[in-house]
């Protein structure tokens, strides 16, 4: 298939009728970073807090990291990752540890990376950085995909942090346990944007985070679900925007949130789908870009052509996986990263490239 047949549904202000979003001139197809709401144009009046509140979420002491998944694939076919090995050998190098974090009583495992080097520019006046925070999948943070995403992103030059929505310790792959885990959050979502914003207020408490900078949120699969209810929720007021590859989409009708307020409201909400994604029909699909325009959020959305669930996942190769609807798509998880890092990059490194441009003129 020609990549410039890729399409982009574009920018709906205001929002954008069901028939509208169905008419041939809706979808414009091609392969091109697409414009993204900027902190001056696009985003809507927040409140914001001056601090977090006191919770029960603070980080307590580190604890020892357990042996991550690897599904065998290596990390330079991964969408981040770098195939040239002279590239590779210039990299900077990142440091990480992992951490306990809490929401309420359950201990949570949060994995975070920066560059030193980054978070020591004396000649920009940093001391700490802009966040990204990394939701997993459905099988847990504890993996190769998610800790080499969270990688990535430090060496991008932020502080980047994969949170926990499972508590588990480890990855989990038996079917009786992940349901008895994630079931209470599928069926009250304000619990599972509770536990999303933990992992957001963990990231920000940490010294390496400038919360004033900004956080930004992208997540896979579940966790594409998980950032999108945080956004709905409207509970972080750090949260500058926020990004989901193949997430679960649906309108949840059990998270409430004030529709029409501006408190705490992300620039914008990006959502890169599969229009073959079995888990996300076209109906649910529909319904998920409505109810984001209901609650006010201002949201865009890529939907790849003949893409099914998993599209970043290049071990997704098998007929097996293509008849249980996951599939790696090359171009569609290679224009899908570079869309999110030119996101993170106009939400999170917009006002540092304007104040460089008022010492310039000075």
């Amino acid at each position: 298939r020609d990549p410039s047949s890729l399409p982009r549904h574009r920018m709906r202000t205001p929002p954008v009728s069901l028939a509208a979003r169905l008419s041939p001139s809706h979808i414009a197809r091609h392969v091109s970073v697409p414009p993204v709401p900027t902190r001056r144009s696009l985003r809507l009046v927040r409140l914001r807090a001056s601090a977090l509140p006191p919770n029960s979420m603070d980080p307590v002491a580190q604890s020892s990291p357990v042996p991550l998944f690897d599904a065998g694939v290596p990390i330079s076919d991964l969408p981040w990752g770098v195939k040239d090995a002279r590239a590779r050998a210039t990299e900077p190098r990142v440091e990480s540890r992992t951490f306990t974090y809490h929401d309420g009583d359950l201990p949570l495992e949060g994995y975070m990376a920066w560059v030193p080097e980054l978070l020591n520019d004396s000649s920009r006046g940093q001391v700490s950085l802009p966040g990204v925070v990394v939701a997993h999948t459905a099988i847990g943070p504890q993996e190769v995909f998610i800790h080499s995403c969270v990688d990535a992103l430090a060496r991008l030059g932020y502080c980047a942090m994969a949170l926990d929505m499972f508590g588990a310790g480890a990855c989990v792959f038996d079917k009786t346990q992940r349901d008895a885990i994630m079931n209470p959050l599928r069926e009250n979502r304000e619990l599972q944007a509770k536990r999303g914003k933990a992992g957001v207020d963990a990231l920000a408490m940490q010294p390496e985070c400038a919360e004033e900078r900004g956080i930004c949120a992208i997540g896979f699969c579940l966790g594409g679900q998980v950032v999108l209810d945080i956004a709905r929720a409207k509970c972080c007021n750090s949260l500058e925007g926020v990004v989901s590859f193949h997430g679960i989409l649906d309108d949840p009708k059990t998270l409430k949130s004030p529709k029409n307020s501006n408190a705490n409201q992300p620039a914008g909400v990006f959502i890169l789908h599969g229009e073959e994604d079995p888990f996300s029909p076209r109906s649910q699909t529909l319904a998920c870009l409505d109810g984001l325009d209901e609650r006010s959020l201002m949201n865009d959305m890529t939907a790849f052509p003949q893409t099914k669930h998993a599209f970043t996942r290049p071990e997704k190769n098998t007929k097996a996986d293509d008849d249980a609807g996951f599939q790696y798509h090359p171009m569609s998880a290679k224009v899908g990263w570079n869309t999110c890092k030119t996101l993170l990059e106009t939400w999170l490194c917009e006002d540092d490239d304007e104040d460089e441009d008022e010492d310039d003129s000075d």
